[in-house]
């Protein structure tokens, strides 16, 4: 559902720009390609505006103003210099480049937790869906518009608009100053545009130098559209029409997207719509004309079947298409759904794309558990909020944003689904956080800007007597204008040393700008990361090629094209980084305490061959560091490739219920921290039992046949059955209540020599004792457990002795598996049990939100050993930290891993013993705590 509301809210703002168009283009007749300038310049000013605390009502006058400031330059250059419009129009649209890159003092501004106009409106929201309750406010303002608008267009000035139009002669014959109304018009007819800009920009969160671009495609398809949809001579109809395009064009993207169209082909797809409009309303046009003149009316005919048999075979192509999509994804539902969202075709992020993707299978998300949705806007921003409504209306689990603008767009628009970005240069500028720490609850990911001041250290011993130090970077880029004050503050500290700078916009300026920097005497190419100019990267190396000048640049990819030096991130690094964090958040971790990373891996590219070319000698020191390097003879050798054996490591879970979630994330945790993965080439396939004994065995069973080199198992079952089944890989165990029960071990220091581990006895006593302390009057508790689960009965017998010690009556009930817990409960609850006790119980664990809820109805207070079970409707919980628990068992797992032998490793006795209160029920339950009890809390949930 939200993928056509999202769609319909975006057709809505977008019908401004729209409505606009129309006016330059039906009633002016004056194709105007300012709009792509005035749009920016809208979303700039409203942006500015805001961010210096602009009441944002204020900010959308001032952003209709600026933009009609464009068509004003536009329309005096057309009539008073005589310029052709679509010429003075791209002039216009030109000069606004910079003009909005003055406006926002750079080429990125985000909004985030800023009071905008949308925030205005959520404010009366009376409960609805957010993206709902715009969508009905927009359709009020719209209407208001449209209304304003025939209005206008009908009284006696509108119709001298009009009038000027259609017949400029015949006005200026009437004494009308033509060029006044033309100038008047194209200037309103801009500043609608620059409203719908600012309205953008509030609704993504953003404003962005590059988010014009394409504006007057969209208006033109969207009046065309219109224009099928409705045909008639009013002029409120005719305004409406525009509107309608507006709307109808949102949603052909947003169906597209919905039947599964690759977004590569989205522009095809346009284009092929408005021209297939385009062929229909001629053909009704021709078909009136036919039908007045009886001499055509048999070639009519013929031309009719063939067109509706086109028409026809194309639309049984069309819902063929969909039906075979529909059914390839119907049968393709995983168990996981991850969105992967890009910018844009681009060197960075491809690579990032598909070191994301194919880490993701490493680790163990491949076609039989997990859906991965890639989509790519394509280069358009307005298609990420589509795409983003897309993975919505998917339900995905989590999102992947790979480029700045993608996660600009999604951290504003969605905060309801985890969000992890990966490519992004600096996240605090679009406010995605603080500090790596402080962040948005929903956002994490990966980040790193290639550090400026280093670079420059080395380009000055590779290149001595540096003197004039050249460089280009397209100031759209917010990344590169971050990137070049980087050099430019590491420049300061080397007065000598002259700064020679060149702008551009597209790669086809590129080597002119080569040469420019070339002529001006430059000693050397340094390069900051920018898309544009290292996509033309070859047009650099010609010019540097006049005057053996040297290129230093952050792109090691580019070292075999004729870099001398590089000095930056292998980017595979931000996608791998960012599919273990996916990996985290999709068991269970909260992704709002997943700090951010900083790359991890930087790489240097050393070019002996350039070297030798341009006469310059590498010092030993640089080419002994060097990652990659590029012999005399052209040779390349890449250490980071070098060979090395992959350990695989199973992490063997029971079932997925909370502690034991909880317990793989800081197994998980230490693992990340202690950097295992990169300094031991480690991987991790998570395998879970579902809580079925025989699925355990098939489990343990394909451990051993696919040769792990390590086993960490969670949970005494898992340990049981992989102890039964394994004698020779070395295995560590965690989350075990008793090893010594199951005859895995006699004593600490006498255990299987393939095995060790943390064994965690819940405080079974120490809760039993409480329980009396808090309630001397209570006579019985009740407590379900599984006979077959070891940790279980340990706990269950601790129990009866601890019971019968605090003059308790303990009132057991037996479960062999969850779907039976319910029952079991309700039997104690209609026994007049007074308190109610958990402990040590895979299978009544999975239960506890359940047990929880029914204890509350009849006022019963609820017990457990999992410091966490309060989060889940317990009362009490007196137990182990688990996340700790597995902590500790990885740092077990980690000296195994270094080379320590298992049966020298003793198994350790580890109990983070705390207490964790719930007020807030205690209040419900009518029970008073005493103060000193509640002083020695861990925790407590008010």
């Amino acid at each position: 559902m939200e993928l056509w509301i999202g769609a319909l809210n975006l057709g809505f703002l977008y019908a401004f720009a729209a409505v606009g168009v129309f006016i330059t283009f039906r009633i002016q007749n004056f194709p105007d390609i300012t709009v792509d300038g005035s749009f920016t310049a809208g979303a700039s000013t409203a942006a500015i505006c805001i961010v210096m605390g602009l009441n944002p009502f204020a900010a959308l006058i001032l952003a209709f103003i600026v933009g009609s400031i464009a068509g004003l330059c536009t329309g005096l250059i057309h009539s008073k210099l005589k310029v052709n419009s679509l010429l003075a129009g791209i002039l216009v649209m030109i000069g606004f480049y910079s003009i909005n890159l003055h406006i926002m003092g750079r080429s990125n501004i985000p909004l985030l937790e800023k009071h905008d106009f949308f925030e205005i409106i959520n404010g009366f929201n009376p409960g609805l869906n957010k993206e709902i309750w715009f969508s009905i406010v927009l359709l009020f303002v719209v209407l208001l518009f449209w209304g304003l608008m025939s209005y206008f267009f009908k009284s006696d000035l509108g119709l001298t608009f009009r009038g000027t139009g259609s017949n400029p002669i015949m006005s200026s014959a009437s004494g009308i100053n033509v060029e006044l109304i033309k100038i008047s018009s194209v200037s309103i007819a801009n500043g609608l545009v620059g409203l719908s800009g600012g309205l953008i920009a509030q609704y993504q969160g953003f404003a962005d130098i590059g988010m014009g671009i394409g504006t007057v495609v969209i208006g033109l398809a969207s009046v065309i559209i219109g224009e099928s949809v409705i045909k008639s001579r009013s002029i409120a109809l005719k305004i409406l029409s525009a509107i309608i395009g507006s709307i109808v064009f949102r949603f052909m993207i947003a169906a597209a997207l919905y039947v599964g169209i690759n977004p590569n082909d989205l522009k095809l797809l346009t284009a092929v719509f408005v021209l297939l409009t385009l062929f229909i309303t001629k053909y009704i046009s021709d078909n009136k004309k036919a039908n007045s003149n009886p001499s055509v009316i048999k070639t009519t005919a013929r031309k009719k079947i063939i067109s509706y048999t086109a028409i026809g075979f194309g639309l049984i192509a069309i819902i063929s298409t969909i039906i075979f999509v529909n059914k390839h994804n119907a049968a393709n539902i995983k168990k996981y759904k991850i969105g992967v969202i890009q910018l844009a075709d681009n060197g960075l992020l491809n690579v990032t794309r598909e070191s994301f993707l194919a880490e993701m299978k490493a680790i163990g998300y491949d076609e039989s558990n997990c859906n991965l949705i890639v989509e790519n806007a394509n280069g358009e921003i307005s298609n990420v909020n589509t795409i983003l409504d897309k993975f919505r209306m998917a339900k995905v689990d989590l999102i992947v944003s790979i480029s700045t603008p993608t996660t600009q767009t999604a951290i504003k628009k969605i905060k309801d689904i985890p969000i992890i970005f990966a490519t992004v240069a600096n996240p605090f500028i679009i406010k995605a956080g603080i500090n790596d720490t402080t962040h948005l609850a929903n956002v994490t990911g990966v980040y790193g800007w290639v550090p400026m001041d280093k670079t420059l250290e080395y380009a000055l011993q590779i290149v001595p007597n540096i003197k004039k130090i050249g460089a280009m970077w397209d100031p759209g880029q917010a990344n590169s204008v971050f990137n070049v004050e980087q050099l430019k503050t590491a420049l300061k500290k080397h007065p000598n040393i002259k700064f020679e700078g060149v702008h551009i916009s597209s790669s086809n300026e590129v080597y002119q700008a080569s040469q420019s920097l070339v002529t001006k005497d430059i000693d050397l190419f340094l390069l900051p990361p920018d898309n544009i100019v290292y996509s033309a990267f070859e047009s650099i190396v010609k010019a540097s090629e006049m005057r053996n000048i040297p290129i230093i640049m952050s792109d090691v990819e580019r070292l075999e094209s004729g870099a001398l030096f590089t000095y930056g991130y292998d980017y595979t690094i931000s996608g791998i980084q960012a599919a273990h964090i996916a990996d985290r958040v999709l068991k269970g971790e909260n992704i709002a305490k997943i700090p951010f990373e900083r790359y991890k891996r930087l790489s240097i590219g050393v070019n002996l061959k350039v070297a030798k070319k341009i006469g310059i000698t590498f010092p030993d020191n640089i080419k002994s560091i060097g990652t990659m390097i590029v012999n005399e003879d052209g040779s390349v050798i890449d250490k980071t490739a070098k060979n090395k054996k992959k350990l695989n490591l199973a992490l063997f879970l029971f079932n997925d219920q909370k502690t034991i979630l909880e317990v793989a994330k800081g197994v998980t945790d230490v693992f990340e921290e202690q950097k295992i993965y990169e300094k031991k080439n480690l991987s991790i396939t998570t395998l879970n039992a579902q809580n079925e004994f025989d699925l355990a065995q098939s489990v343990s069973q394909k451990i051993i046949t696919q040769n792990f080199d390590y086993i960490i198992t969670l949970s005494t079952p898992a340990l049981q059955v992989m102890a039964n089944n394994n004698k020779k890989i070395p295995h560590i165990f965690g989350y075990v209540t008793d090893p010594y029960r199951m005859g895995v071990a006699t004593d600490s220091m006498h255990h299987f020599p393939n095995l060790t581990g943390v064994q965690t006895f819940q405080p079974v006593e120490s809760t039993i004792k409480l329980m009396r302390k808090m309630f001397p009057k209570a006579k019985t508790i009740g407590i379900v457990w599984n006979p077959a689960e070891a940790c279980s009965e340990a706990c269950t017998e601790m129990a009866r002795s601890s019971c019968k010690k605090y003059n308790f009556e303990l009132i057991e009930v037996n479960v062999s598996s969850t779907s039976e817990v319910q029952d079991a409960v309700r039997s104690l609850i209609a026994k007049n049990i007074d308190l109610f006790l958990t402990s040590g119980d895979n299978t009544v664990n999975m239960a506890v939100a359940t047990i929880a809820d029914m204890l509350k109805n009849d006022k019963i207070p609820y017990f457990t050993n999992a410091f966490s079970d309060v989060e889940r409707g317990a009362f009490v919980s007196l137990g182990a930290d688990y996340y700790e628990v597995g902590r500790e068992t990885a740092l077990y797992a980690i000296k195994v891993i270094n080379g320590s032998r298992t049966q020298d490793l003793k198994i350790k006795k580890f109990l983070p013993e705390k207490l964790y209160l719930n007020l807030q029920l205690a209040k419900e339950l009518g029970v008073n705590i005493d103060n000193a009890i509640i002083k020695n809390a861990a925790k407590v949930l008010r």
